[in-house]
C-alpha cells in the first residue's frame, strides 16, 4: 500500500460516481469534449474491422460505378423573343401585359403537357414520364435582358437523339405559346369586331341623320336612303375583307417562319405561276358574272378589274425568277410550304386590292352623301362623324394586329446558341468513384468503430480504467505472444532482474503493503476467467522471492488448477488434503526451483470441487502459513463464478484485482467491487494486464522508456536502453 493510501479508504464504482458503465470513453460527457488520442488508439485496436468496412464500401462503390450506364448531357439556353405584346382578358376587356410571366413559363417548361408535346414532336419510342425526366429547366436572369433566359439541360443514354430532342422541345414550347396566343387573340378579335360593329352602327346613324337633315324632297330621300344602304353594305364588306386580309398576312408570316426553320428555300416556277393563272381565270369568270348585273362603274366591277391588273403585273414582272429554285424531290415538306406560301401571297394581294377598292368606293359614296353646308349643326355632326371614323380606323389596325398574333405567332421562344452533340459521357470517372467510395468507406468505418466503442463495455485502455475507477493502479504488464514465456524458470541473475523489472511497480506497491508485519496474506483475483491472474500470481511470487522474501504461492482454483498442473503436482497432496485432515502442513509445502519460493497445490483428493472456503481447517491453514512465511499469495478462482469465495476473502489482509485490457468489462469489475461490501478497503489496487504497445500509444502518458541490465562476454553488467512500454501508475 502506498504512502498516500489510508487503511480504510473506500473506492466507489462508476455507478456510484454517477457515470454510465455502458458509455464509451472516447467522448467525455463530463467535459463535453472528444478525446482524439483515445479514439485513435481504439481505431488502431479495431484496425482490421476498420479496414474491412472501408474496403467493403469501396468495392461496393466500384461495383455501382461499373453497373452505371453511360449518359450524355447537353445544355442550351432558350430566350423569349417578343415581337408583339402579350395580353390577357380582364372583365371582358383586353389588357396588355407589362411584364413577361416568367414563373408561369418556368412551370410550363417542367409540366407533363410540355413532355407530351415533346414526345409527339420527336416521334421517339419513349413515354411522357421518361421524356420529363430527361429535361431539367432553370431560370438564368441576365441583367442585359428584359426577359429571362431559361437554361435547359438534356440527359440521355443515347447522344444521337440529342438534336431531335432539343428541336422537339423548342417546337413544343412554341406550340404551347401559339395555343395561348391564339386563344387570347381570338378573344381580342371578338372584342374588337364587336367594337367595330358598334362604331359602324354609330357612323351609319350619323350619316343618315346628316342625309335626312339635308334632303329637300321625298324622291331625293329615297335616293339617299338607297345610297346609305349601299354604303352600309360596303362598310360591312370592308370590315370582313380587312379581317380576312389580316388572317392571310399572319398565316403568310407563320409559313415564312416555318420555311426559315428548314434548310434553304425551295421554290418551283410552276408552284408560283400556276396558282396565279388559276386565280386569274377565276377573276375573269367573276368579272363576266358581275357585268351581267352591274354597269362598268360599279365598285365591285372596278375591284375585280384592279385584281386582274395586279395579277397580270405579277406574271409580267416574273417575281418567281427572284426566288431560289431547288429540287423539290429533296424535301417534299418544303414544296408543300412553298405552295402554301404562294397561295397566301396571292390571297393577300387580292384582299389588299379589294380593301383599296372598297375604301375608294366608300369614299366616293361618302362624298356624294356629305352635304356642303355651313350650318353649325351640320358641322358638329361632321366632327362627330370624324371622331367615330378615327375610332373605326384605330380598331381596324388593332384588329389586324390581333389577327396577326392569332395566326402568325410573331413572338417565339428561340435558342440562343445551337448546342453541340456531346461525344463524351457525363459519368464520373472511375477514379472519382474510387475516391468517393474510399472517402465514404473511411468515414463509415470510423463511424462504425466509434459506435462499437460506445456500445462496448470492456476496459480497452489504461486511461479507461483511470477515468472510471479511483482505485490505485499497481502497474501494468505488457502483452506477450507466447504465454509459455511467463513460466520460464532460470536462475541467472540477469533474467531474474529482468523479471523483476517487468513487475517493477507492482513489486514496489506490494512491498509497501507488507511493511505492516501483520499483513502477509494476499489474494490475486479477477471478475471472470482468462484474465491472467494465475500467470501474474506466479510472476509476482517469483519476483518477490528474487527480492529475498520467503514466499508461499497457493493454488486456490479447485476447478481449473493451472498452477498445480504447471508445477507438475497434480498427484501430490495439497490444500484440500490438509483441510480434510489427510496430511500435515509440511506435507503440502513444496519447494520449487526458485529459491525461497514454496508452492502448495490444490491436492489429489477426489471431489475437491466441494471445498468449503469457510472451513475451520482452512482458517487454521492461513494462520499457520502467516507465521511461517513473509508473504503468502493465493491464486483465487474467478470471483463472479464462485460467489462463496467472498468468505475466503475475509481472511485476506489484501486483495489485488487483475483486469485484462480488451477482456474485462466494467460491468463485471463493478460487480466484483460491490461484492466486497464494507471490505473494499482491503483492495490494495489493480494490475492492468495484456497492454499492447503500438505506434499511437507511444505518444500518450502510458508509454515511456525503461532500462534493463544485460551481460557482456566478460560477465559484466551493461546498461541497455529499451522501450518497455508503460510503467505508469496513479496511486490514490
Amino acid at each position: 500500500m502506498t504512502e498516500n493510501q489510508t487503511p480504510n479508504q473506500d473506492y466507489p464504482t462508476p455507478s456510484e460516481l454517477g457515470q454510465q458503465p455502458g458509455a464509451g470513453a472516447a467522448f467525455d460527457s463530463q467535459e463535453g469534449s472528444f478525446d482524439i488520442m483515445r479514439y485513435l488508439q481504439i481505431l488502431y485496436i479495431h484496425k482490421w474491422k476498420f479496414l474491412i468496412i472501408a474496403l467493403l464500401v469501396t468495392i461496393i462503390a466500384l461495383i455501382y460505378a461499373l453497373n452505371q450506364p453511360k449518359f450524355y448531357v447537353a445544355e442550351y439556353e432558350v430566350f423569349y423573343n417578343e415581337s408583339v405584346k402579350n395580353f390577357a382578358i380582364e372583365s371582358n376587356v383586353p389588357v396588355i401585359k407589362s411584364e413577361f410571366d416568367k414563373t408561369f413559363w418556368l412551370s410550363t417548361m417542367k409540366s407533363d403537357e410540355m413532355a407530351r408535346l415533346t414526345l409527339r414532336n420527336s416521334g421517339l419510342p419513349y413515354t411522357t414520364a421518361i421524356i420529363k425526366r430527361m429535361f431539367k429547366v432553370e431560370m438564368v436572369d441576365k441583367k442585359e435582358q428584359t426577359n429571362p433566359v431559361y437554361k435547359v439541360t438534356v440527359t440521355s443514354k443515347n447522344n444521337d437523339i440529342m438534336p431531335t430532342l432539343i428541336k422537339a422541345y423548342v417546337q413544343a414550347l412554341n406550340d404551347i405559346l401559339l395555343k395561348n396566343q391564339v386563344n387570347n387573340s381570338e378573344k381580342l378579335v371578338t372584342f374588337l369586331a364587336r367594337q367595330l360593329s358598334e362604331n359602324n352602327v354609330k357612323l351609319s346613324e350619323i350619316d343618315q341623320k346628316m342625309i335626312v337633315d339635308g334632303a329637300a324632297n321625298p324622291a331625293m330621300m329615297r335616293d339617299i336612303k338607297k345610297l346609305a344602304s349601299d354604303l352600309e353594305a360596303f362598310r360591312t364588306d370592308l370590315l370582313n375583307t380587312q379581317i380576312n386580309l389580316s388572317s392571310a398576312m399572319a398565316s403568310k408570316q407563320r409559313t415564312e417562319q416555318e420555311l426559315k426553320n428548314l434548310d434553304g428555300t425551295i421554290v418551283n416556277e410552276s408552284a408560283f405561276s400556276e396558282p396565279l393563272k388559276v386565280q386569274l381565270m377565276n377573276l375573269q369568270v367573276d368579272l363576266a358574272r358581275a357585268l351581267t348585273k352591274n354597269k362598268e362603274s360599279h365598285p365591285a366591277i372596278k375591284g375585280i378589274r384592279d385584281n386582274i391588273a395586279q395579277i397580270n403585273g405579277m406574271l409580267r414582272d416574273s417575281i418567281q425568277q427572284k426566288l431560289e429554285i431547288k429540287s423539290l424531290v429533296q424535301n417534299p415538306l418544303k414544296a408543300q410550304l412553298m405552295s402554301k406560301l404562294m397561295e397566301l401571297q396571292i390571297t393577300e394581294i387580292s384582299l389588299q386590292t379589294r380593301v383599296l377598292s372598297l375604301q375608294r368606293v366608300i369614299s366616293e359614296f361618302e362624298g356624294k352623301m356629305m352635304p356642303d353646308t355651313t350650318d353649325e349643326n351640320q358641322q358638329q355632326q361632321l366632327r362627330n362623324r370624324e371622331l367615330v371614323f378615327m375610332t373605326i380606323n384605330l380598331l381596324n389596325s388593332k384588329l389586324i394586329e390581333a389577327q396577326s398574333a392569332a395566326q402568325g405567332s410573331l413572338s417565339r421562344f428561340v435558342m440562343i446558341d445551337e448546342p453541340e452533340v456531346p461525344m463524351a459521357s457525363a459519368n464520373k470517372s472511375m477514379l472519382m468513384f474510387l475516391l468517393m467510395g474510399l472517402m465514404a468507406g473511411l468515414f463509415l468505418a470510423a463511424a462504425a468503430v466509434f459506435i462499437l466503442d460506445l456500445l462496448d463495455n470492456r476496459i480497452m485502455l489504461v486511461s479507461d480504467y483511470e477515468k472510471f475507477y479511483s482505485m490505485p493502479m499497481l502497474g501494468t504488464l505488457i502483452h506477450k505472444r507466447n504465454p509459455e514465456s511467463y513460466y520460464e524458470e532460470h536462475n541467472t541473475s540477469g533474467l531474474s532482474y529482468k523479471r523483476m523489472n517487468e513487475l517493477g511497480e507492482i513489486i514496489v506497491n506490494v512491498k509497501q503493503a507488507i511493511k505492516d508485519p501483520d499483513k502477509k496474506l494476499f489474494s490475486v483475483c479477477s471478475p471472470v476467467r482468462k484474465e491472467g491472474k494465475s500467470t501474474i500470481s506466479l510472476q509476482l511470487a517469483i519476483a518477490l522471492a528474487d527480492k529475498g522474501l520467503n514466499v508461499l504461492l497457493v493454488d486456490m482454483d479447485m476447478f481449473i488448477p493451472k498452477l498445480t498442473a504447471k508445477m507438475g503436482m497434480n498427484n501430490a497432496a495439497g490444500l484440500v488434503n490438509f483441510v480434510r485432515g489427510e496430511c500435515m502442513l509440511e506435507d503440502i509445502l513444496r519447494t520449487t526451483e526458485t529459491a525461497k519460493l514454496t508452492f502448495t497445490g490444490v491436492g489429489n483428493t477426489a471431489n475437491r470441487n466441494d471445498f468449503q472456503y469457510d472451513d475451520p481447517n482452512f482458517a487454521r491453514f492461513t494462520k499457520a502459513v502467516k507465521k511461517k512465511f513473509d508473504i503468502v499469495i493465493f491464486d483465487t478462482p474467478a470471483v463472479l463464478y464462485i460467489p462463496d469465495i467472498v468468505t475466503f476473502l475475509d481472511l485476506m489482509d489484501g486483495v489485488m484485482i487483475v483486469a485484462r485490457l480488451m477482456h474485462t468489462t466494467r460491468k463485471s469489475l463493478d460487480k466484483l467491487i460491490r461484492m466486497f461490501g464494507p471490505d473494499k478497503f482491503k483492495i490494495i489496487g489493480t494490475i492492468i494486464n495484456d497492454l499492447k504497445l503500438n505506434i499511437i500509444n507511444r505518444h500518450t502518458d502510458y508509454y515511456h522508456y525503461g532500462y534493463e541490465y544485460g551481460y557482456n562476454e566478460n560477465g559484466n553488467k551493461v546498461k541497455k536502453h529499451k522501450k518497455i512500454g508503460t510503467e505508469h501508475s496513479r496511486v490514490a
